[in-house]
């Protein structure tokens, strides 16, 4: 990963994440239905390039989605669900 400095006319100089993503590896599968996710944000507050959004569903409960023009695939999102890390003791996945 490399950041380019984007210089722009008023002065601000912005920093570019440049990093090239195998657009044909897997996004990482947070759940599947709702009954996989209990809303915690851990994959939103670990993920290092704010990929994931927490978005309200039609009952006002929060669940990640994951912007597919900035994820990595860098999968911390995954490790740190604790509904993942439960069904891989239980080799569910």
């Amino acid at each position: 990963m490399f950041m380019k400095n984007m210089n722009h006319n008023n002065g601000i100089n912005l920093y570019v994440n440049m990093m090239a993503v195998d657009a044909s590896e897997k996004l990482p599968e947070l759940y599947n239905n709702k009954e996989e996710c209990c809303g915690c944000s851990a994959c939103y507050a670990i993920c290092p390039h704010d990929a994931i959004e927490m978005r309200e569903d039609l009952e006002g409960f929060l669940y990640p989605v994951i912007d597919t023009a900035i994820c990595v695939r860098c999968y911390k999102c995954v490790a740190v669900c604790s509904f993942k890390v439960d069904q891989k003791k239980k080799n569910i996945v």
